[in-house]
């Protein structure tokens, strides 16, 4: 018992305790510590009220798909939106890399017609709305961003009025749809990867460990029918909250459901301290990683999971680790520092604007309007190849990809080609 209930009190502790001695320990423990912190998710800069080119590129198809007239062989604004300046040092760090992926991808890519400029945010949805109104000014045919959700919902009404779609660099699949699409890599995406490989291997029920929070909800309220579609049952279902006492509390519950139901699987959708945590307290409980696969979405691509003996062996699915790699080397070298992880987002994005208009040249359709954006087409992106889909949202090339004590180990690798519906 000792070995087992070690790894929990690391989480959660900062110096070495005494050596414990048995399960009323745990009580004692979660007196004295503290609630887990853990944490939630060529081109032209325009700032407020700075000057504006001239309207070259016009504007494209809402979302009723009727197009303004759009010549992809003149110059073509495309407005990039991103909280440059946002008083959260983490948002802002992310919104500056993802401008510069973006600005990498325009070097790489972009067809030299086309012009990327950059409006900030500031972080806030008013900012974004003056970011929007902004770029339609300026004659934009497509926005990629912004950052966060609310904003995106924000810009929407602005830009389905000037005929404009938007590529949001969210991963809130509630914001697709209309004249929005998500870039961000997506649960319902990654479950579906993840539970067609287990039931491929012969696991037909998996158990969903998962915070109570907006994610780990969104999680839930998809696992049923993603389940369902590739033939793999989901539950019990284990929701907590992402604290000492909330995790250990429904693990002891969560840990004899996942017992009694024969489960063959348990997937634990949470990251750093939580995720082991959580791990550690189901296998002092008896889910043995022996009998019960541990499972996971991209938020466990992080080296520290190896720490967790429970976890390792575990599989997750993320993008191509060589690919994700040679990203990160590239931006390394060009900017002097490692990307932030929304960073490849904003390669993608403008990867994804790149092909269109390409396309549009050669065809002489529209680039940036409904048809062309749903199309299917497979882009290949910063980390892999992605498709946009007709409900707003996006599917992505995954490898399946397990827990080990050196480098994680690609099991499953990810397909050459995006997947389709």
């Amino acid at each position: 018992m000792v070995q087992r209930t070690a790894p929990v009190i690391r989480h959660f502790l900062q110096r070495p305790r005494p050596a414990i001695r048995g399960r009323g320990i745990l009580g004692r423990i979660a007196a004295m510590c503290a609630i887990v912190a853990i944490a939630a998710c060529s081109s032209q800069t325009a700032g407020r009220g700075g000057a504006a080119d001239p309207a070259t590129g016009g504007n494209t198809a809402g979302a009723t798909g009727t197009a303004a007239t759009v010549d992809p062989n003149a110059p073509v604004i495309v407005a990039l939106l991103a909280p440059t300046t946002a008083s959260s040092g983490g948002a802002r760090r992310a919104a500056q890399d993802l401008v510069a992926a973006a600005q990498m991808a325009r070097s790489d890519l972009a067809p030299a017609n086309m012009v990327m400029k950059v409006y900030d945010t500031r972080g806030t949805d008013a900012g974004a709305v003056e970011a929007a109104e902004h770029a339609v000014r300026d004659g934009a045919a497509l926005m990629l961003g912004p950052l966060f959700a609310r904003s995106a919902q924000a810009v929407k009404p602005i830009a389905r009025a000037a005929g404009l779609n938007v590529m949001a660099f969210s991963n809130d699949s509630t914001v697709a749809g209309d004249n929005i699409w998500v870039l961000g890599q997506l649960p319902g995406d990654e479950m579906r990867r993840l539970l067609a490989y287990a039931g491929s291997r012969g696991i037909g029920s998996v158990a969903l460990a998962y915070p109570t929070d907006r994610y780990g909800n969104q999680v839930a309220s998809l696992a049923p029918e993603v389940g369902r579609d590739v033939g793999v049952g989901v539950g019990p279902f284990i929701g907590y909250e992402r604290s000492f006492n909330g995790i250990e509390t429904a693990s002891q519950d969560g840990a004899r459901a996942v017992r009694d139901s024969g489960a063959g699987g348990v997937l634990i959708a949470d990251a750093g301290d939580a995720l082991r945590s959580m791990a550690a307290f189901l296998s002092y409980y008896d889910v043995s990683p022996r009998q019960v696969q541990y499972m996971g979405l991209s938020r466990w691509a992080d080296p520290k999971n190896a720490t967790e003996r429970t976890l390792r062996g575990g599989w997750y699915v993320a993008p191509d680790p060589a690919l994700r790699s040679s990203f990160g080397q590239r931006f390394a070298s060009q900017m002097g520092r490692q990307p932030a992880p929304l960073a490849a987002i904003g390669y993608d994005a403008v990867a994804a604007a790149s092909s269109l208009l390409r396309s549009a040249q050669a065809s002489g359709d529209q680039p940036f309007d409904r048809r062309a954006i749903a199309g299917g087409v497979s882009v290949r992106g910063a980390q892999g190849p992605f498709r946009l889909t007709a409900d707003g949202l996006n599917q992505r090339s995954l490898a399946v990809i397990t827990v080990s004590d050196g480098v994680d180990e690609v099991i499953d690798p990810a397909p050459s080609g995006a997947p389709s519906s």
